[in-house]
């Protein structure tokens, strides 16, 4: 994307106004949503709730040191410091928070789809090691690596532009077959397990809704959780879609004009579909979010099972 300019003043101002309205409720729901999972053991004894928790942490992340630099740069029009190791740790930022946090919604999608149809699956500690937490530590430790390798270590001579995004192309960019691999592996293939796992998981709902709704218990867990994909995915469908049609045909044609919209409009969108989930999860989390709307905690069903009860 060498020949892609720096948006104009317009568009920045327009990119910060809407980023921020976003980054201000998302960094509040992610404070009260972590804030929440360790001041109520309740909350942590729902395994459900388990991602989405750690979702948020990563979205908090993203905020602090990727999200506020982009702030920083949509106001100014420029980055600063105008250093190479701040333009590498911003770019190494940004392709880590973007891979994490979409494959553990890739990961949340299929653990939803197996909580609602073989919870079984999911009951025994050794069972959640190897279907939860593995997928998650695995799949966050390779992407930590495969970007520290692709944008750090990888030699190149890309040279940093200080009046665009992300200061420009890293030095993933410049090879062919990384820059492929990354997409198609690392984002696409996500994204389609959040599309394709959402979609299969609505139409098996809706044709086996008479069946799950004799449970009235299991039916408002199932469709709690099931609401709460849904929200994240439609937001990712919305955004990710475009986007992936765009890039791969700009990927494959080498086309600028078609850059430049990938650049400076759709990879902006996916900042607004991370930022999201926390306000989302915040939303359908009742267990989460009636502490404010009441003021005050109530026992839930778990700790009245335990005896746990005044």
């Amino acid at each position: 994307m060498d020949n892609v300019s720096s948006p104009p003043v317009y568009l920045r101002f327009i990119k910060f106004s809407i980023l921020l309205i976003f980054a201000i409720p998302s960094t509040f729901c992610s404070i009260y949503i972590i804030y929440s999972s360790i001041r109520y053991p309740s909350i942590r004894q729902h395994f459900y709730y388990e991602t989405l928790i750690f979702l948020s942490f990563l979205v908090l992340l993203k905020l602090i040191f990727n999200i506020s630099v982009s702030l920083s740069y949509y106001a100014r029009g420029y980055i600063l410091p105008q250093t190479v190791s701040f333009c590498h740790f911003w770019q190494y930022v940004d392709y880590t928070s973007n891979g994490c946090i979409i494959w553990c919604n890739a990961i949340f999608t299929i653990e939803r789809y197996i909580l609602v149809f073989y919870p079984h699956y999911l009951r025994s500690k050794r069972q959640k090691l190897i279907l939860h937490y593995l997928p998650i530590f695995i799949s966050n430790l390779y992407l930590i690596i495969f970007y520290i390798y692709s944008i750090l270590i990888f030699p190149c001579e890309n040279s940093n532009e200080y009046d665009r995004e992300l200061c420009g192309n890293a030095c993933i960019d410049a090879s062919w077959s990384l820059s492929t691999f990354d997409w198609l592996f690392n984002l696409l293939l996500p994204i389609f397990v959040i599309i394709f796992g959402s979609s299969i998981l609505l139409l098996r709902v809706i044709w086996a809704r008479r069946k799950m709704q004799r449970n009235l218990r299991n039916w408002s867990k199932n469709w709690k959780m099931i609401v709460q994909l849904l929200g994240i995915a439609l937001m990712y469908t919305i955004v990710w879609l475009p986007l992936s049609v765009v890039s791969l045909i700009a990927t494959f044609t080498s086309s600028q004009s078609l850059e430049s919209i990938d650049e400076n409009y759709l990879y902006y969108l996916t900042y607004l579909a991370d930022l999201s989930i926390p306000i989302i999860t915040f939303i359908f989390a009742p267990e989460i979010n009636h502490r404010i709307r009441r003021g005050q905690v109530q026992p839930t069903p778990t700790c009245m099972a335990s005896g746990k009860t005044n």
